[in-house]
C-alpha cells in the first residue's frame, strides 16, 4: 500500500479485496484457492462473500475473517483514525512531500537489530505468541530494504536497514465491520472453507468463535502446533503446508 498518497484512499479491509479483483481480472482467472494469513484471511473473507462464483477454495489460517467491532463504537473509530492520520502524516511527510517518506522512517543499524525488534513486537502480542529467530530473520530479511547511504565508518560494515511496509497498515481503520456484517459475509460465502489456527497462536473471542462454527462452517477445522506465525516456522511450517495441501487437492 505505500503506492498509495499520504491522502488516501484510506485503509480499509473491503478495499484489499479489490486488490484480489483486480488481479483475478487482469490474469482472467475464473476459478481459484485463496490462502490467507491474519489480516489476509479477513480479505480473502471479505472477497469470497462478494465474489463467490471466483473462489474453490478457501484456507484460512490464524484468522476468521474482519475483526468484528460494537456498532455504538462507529464515531470514536472515525475520531481515532482521523487523529492518528494527522498526527503520524506530519511525521512521516514533514514536507508535505510524499516522495520523502524514506528519509523518516525508523532505521536500524543492521539487520540483526531489527529482527530483534520484530521478536520484540511478537512478545507484546496478547497470549503466549511467539516467533521463532529462524523465522523472524525470514520475514526480516524480505520485509526490510537496506540504506547504505546512511551507513557511518563507525558502523563498519554494517549496513543500516529500514522496515518497507506502509506503516499505515497499523492505524486504526476509519471503519469497521460489525458483527452482523461478519455474520453477513460468512452467509455469502459458498466455496468450501478450511481454518487452521495455533495452539499458541492470537485468541479468539467466544463470540467470534461461534460465529464461525455455526454460520462460516468451515468444513476443515484444525488447532496445530505452533504460534501466530506458524506457516513460516521451520518448526511448524510443514505441518501448516501439509494441511492446507490436502485440502486444495480434495
Amino acid at each position: 500500500s505505500s503506492h498509495k498518497s499520504s491522502d488516501g484512499p484510506p485503509q480499509l479491509l473491503s478495499e484489499y479485496a479489490y486488490y484480489i479483483a483486480e488481479v483475478a481480472s487482469a490474469l482472467s482467472w475464473n476459478k481459484f484457492d485463496i490462502v490467507g494469513h491474519s489480516m489476509g484471511a479477513g480479505v480473502a473473507v471479505v472477497y469470497a462473500a462478494a465474489f463467490p462464483e471466483h473462489v474453490r477454495r478457501m484456507v484460512l489460517l490464524e484468522g476468521g475473517g474482519p475483526l468484528a467491532k460494537n456498532a455504538s463504537d462507529c464515531s470514536r473509530h472515525v475520531r481515532a483514525a482521523c487523529d492518528r492520520r494527522i498526527r503520524s502524516n506530519k511525521l512521516l511527510y514533514p514536507n508535505g512531500n510524499d516522495n520523502k517518506r524514506e528519509s523518516s522512517a525508523r532505521l536500524y543499524p543492521n539487520i540483526g537489530a531489527a529482527i530483534a525488534a520484530r521478536l520484540n513486537t511478537v512478545s507484546r502480542f496478547p497470549g503466549s505468541q511467539y516467533l521463532s529467530e529462524q523465522a523472524a530473520h525470514a520475514m526480516v530479511a524480505r520485509a526490510t530494504i537496506p540504506i547504505p547511504e546512511k551507513a557511518s565508518t563507525a558502523q563498519g560494515n554494517d549496513v543500516p536497514v529500514t522496515f518497507r511496509h506502509d506503516p499505515r497498515l497499523q492505524w486504526p481503520s476509519l471503519q469497521y465491520f460489525t458483527r452482523e456484517q461478519v455474520d453477513s459475509l460468512y452467509n455469502d460465502i459458498s466455496c468450501p472453507i478450511c481454518l487452521l489456527t495455533a495452539e499458541d497462536g492470537w485468541p479468539f473471542d467466544r463470540r467470534s468463535q461461534d460465529s464461525v462454527e455455526n454460520i462460516l462452517k468451515p468444513v476443515q477445522m484444525k488447532v496445530l502446533p505452533g504460534s501466530h506465525h506458524f506457516h513460516a516456522d521451520p518448526d511448524t511450517a510443514d505441518a501448516v503446508a501439509s494441511e492446507t495441501l490436502s485440502f486444495l487437492r480434495d
